[in-house]
C-alpha cells in the first residue's frame, strides 16, 4: 500500500514538471510572436524596430534603419549575408533601458542577453550593457552603430 501511494506521489511530481516545461515552451513561444513594430519617429522605436526585424529575418526592412554616413556601410547583399550568416542574434535578446538625445545625435542605451543553455549551477544567460548611437538624417532616426550581434564588425572601418 505504501509503494502505491508513492507511486501516485511520485507521478504527480512528474506530472506538474511537465505542465511547467510545456507552459515555459508556449510562453516564450508566444511573446517572440506577439512583438510588434513601433513608431520609429523616436531612436528607441528605431532601435526596437531594427531589432524585430533582424529576429523576423526582415533584412530589408532593417536596412532601411542604417544611417548613409556608417564608415563602411554594407550593401543591401552585404548586410543580409553578414547578418544571416551570425546566427548568434537567434540566442540573444535586447531590452532598451534609456535614451539620450543631444542636437541632432541619440544614445540608446540596451541589454543584450545571450542565452547559452547552461548547466545544473550556470544561470544559462548573460546579460551585458551596451549602445546604440543614432543620427537624425532628413527628419528620420538612423542608426550609426549597433552592437554584436546585430551588426558587422568592419562596418564601423572605412572601405577602401
Amino acid at each position: 500500500m505504501e509503494t502505491m501511494k508513492t507511486d501516485k506521489f511520485l507521478l504527480g511530481i512528474i506530472i506538474g514538471i511537465l505542465i511547467l516545461v510545456i507552459a515555459a515552451v508556449a510562453v516564450v513561444m508566444t511573446r517572440t510572436r506577439s512583438e510588434q513594430y513601433v513608431a520609429d519617429d523616436n531612436p528607441a522605436g528605431v532601435v526596437h524596430n531594427y531589432y524585430l526585424a533582424i529576429q523576423r529575418e526582415e533584412y530589408q526592412k532593417a536596412y532601411t534603419y542604417l544611417s548613409d554616413d556608417i564608415p563602411g556601410k554594407p550593401s543591401l547583399d552585404e548586410f543580409i549575408t553578414t547578418i544571416d550568416s551570425n546566427r548568434t542574434y537567434d540566442n540573444s535578446t535586447l531590452s532598451i533601458d534609456s535614451t539620450t538625445t543631444a542636437n541632432n545625435r541619440a544614445r540608446v542605451k540596451v541589454t543584450i542577453t545571450t542565452f547559452s543553455g547552461g548547466g545544473l549551477f550556470d544561470r544559462g544567460s548573460y546579460s551585458r550593457p551596451e549602445v546604440v548611437q543614432l543620427q537624425l538624417e532628413n527628419n528620420q532616426w538612423k542608426i550609426l552603430q549597433f552592437p554584436y550581434p546585430y551588426w558587422g564588425y568592419n562596418w564601423d572601418q572605412k572601405q577602401d
